[in-house]
């Protein structure tokens, strides 16, 4: 992950949960369609998935995508994939449940991230953030103004509460109990043409 993440100018977060009932038919379309194709617009440079272990404070799932700048979700590229699903991207997208979407401004990424769980939360203010914020993972501060995603029904969205994501080490000891525990979810980095 810290290769496309260290060059990273931007960050978009995407939490989200799934109808229990295609659980399944998600992670698979993830991890093998959504994410891979998603990767295949210019500036989006890299990608990581994670779901809570629970109790969950957020929606269960949590996609990180590393950006050139935050002006790549504005682009032509990105637009034509909003605009046009795939089959498995339409049938999936009603599915969709609490979703939240945090286009930010990263102000400190890792250059190495372990493969194995981290913790995440959310602050309402850079002063609310403890001291060891500077040797975590990644600090991104929400840009609130970004717009939403055009195809999302009444009811599908959420809100995630704050304006700073924290990412942190689970080896480094819990801050206080509104952490998420986040497992790492796989994802196939074939790029894939649309």
């Amino acid at each position: 992950m810290a290769d496309g993440f260290a060059g990273a100018g931007a960050l978009l977060a995407l939490w989200n949960d799934v109808d229990p009932e295609v659980e399944a038919a998600y992670e698979d379309w993830h991890a093998d369609e959504h994410v891979p194709e998603r990767l295949t617009v210019p500036g989006i440079l890299d990608a990581r998935r994670y779901a809570a272990m629970a109790p969950a404070l957020r929606p269960r799932y949590l996609t990180l995508y590393a950006l050139a700048s935050a002006e790549v979700l504005d682009s032509a590229a990105y637009r034509h994939l909003l605009a046009n699903p795939t089959p498995a991207s339409a049938r999936m997208r009603p599915h969709l449940r609490n979703v939240a979407r945090w286009v930010c401004r990263l102000h400190h990424v890792a250059p190495a991230w372990p493969e194995g769980p981290v913790h995440v939360r959310t602050f309402g203010d850079a002063a609310t953030m403890p001291a060891s914020a500077a040797t975590s993972l990644l600090v991104a501060e929400h840009l609130p103004q970004a717009p939403g995603l055009p195809w999302m029904a009444p009811g599908q969205a959420s809100k995630v509460e704050g304006r700073w994501l924290m990412v942190r080490d689970s080896a480094s000891a819990p801050l206080a109990g509104d952490e998420d525990r986040c497992r790492p979810l796989p994802l196939r980095r074939a790029r894939i043409a649309h």
